[in-house]
């Protein structure tokens, strides 16, 4: 059975699973969610996909799978021959990805996020203009956590180290909106290396393949 991703091409999660699955080469079918008729917050929706009327929705083998990351640590657990996500028989290996997870989570995305939100997402749902006071706040709590990721990155290919894993691929669709709403945010490190870690994961075939559409 192909695995099915039920989404939009454009949504940052449904493009975050969308990458994982180019990555470890598994083939998908995206089945369309109509947010125009706010399929997503249907009653049907609700009950059978997602409880809170999220997207994206993986079915895979009978099982059914909520929420990009949980996703991806799915997929990436289905085919540990790839290694986006370490054993945890290997201690060394899987403390460095469960901490560079935990840094996409925990420090990038809230204020990634909210600047997508503020200068895209905001206008699209019919919200208002964007608050440059917001988008002020949040690129100055993002330039303090890419200052961190400057020193993570020191001496390191990729976040968990030389090995390319999830918490890497996570920062994708976030890091790309940024970029699209004009926003240089690796420039806010202050230094060569979260340059040249996303110069590095952007050339990625998967993410050069779904970072318009999954």
């Amino acid at each position: 059975m192909v695995l099915e991703i039920h989404g939009i091409p454009a949504s940052t999660c449904t493009r975050r699973v969308a990458v994982v699955a180019k990555e470890l080469g598994v083939p998908y079918k995206l089945v369309p969610v109509d947010f125009s008729v706010k399929e997503h917050k249907s009653e049907k929706y609700l009950s059978e996909k997602h409880p809170f009327g999220r997207v994206p929705v993986v079915y895979d083998d009978g099982h059914r799978i909520l929420e990009s990351r949980a996703i991806g640590r799915y997929l990436a657990a289905k085919h540990p021959e790839k290694d986006l996500a370490p054993p945890p028989s290997d201690l060394e290996a899987y403390a460095r990805f469960e901490e560079a997870a935990s840094l996409e989570y925990s420090d990038f995305d809230a204020p990634a996020s909210s600047i997508v939100y503020e200068k895209l997402f905001k206008k699209m749902f019919g919200a208002g203009e964007p608050d440059e006071a917001l988008v002020a706040k949040y690129t100055a709590t993002l330039k303090t956590k890419l200052a961190g990721y400057e020193r993570v990155l020191e001496g390191r290919k990729f976040l968990a180290g030389d090995k390319l894993t999830l918490a890497d691929l996570y920062h994708l669709p976030y890091g790309y909106a940024l970029e699209k709403v004009g926003v240089d945010w690796p420039a806010l490190s202050g230094g060569p290396n979260v340059e040249r870690w996303w110069k590095t994961i952007t050339a990625l075939p998967s993410w050069q393949a779904v970072k318009d559409g999954a």
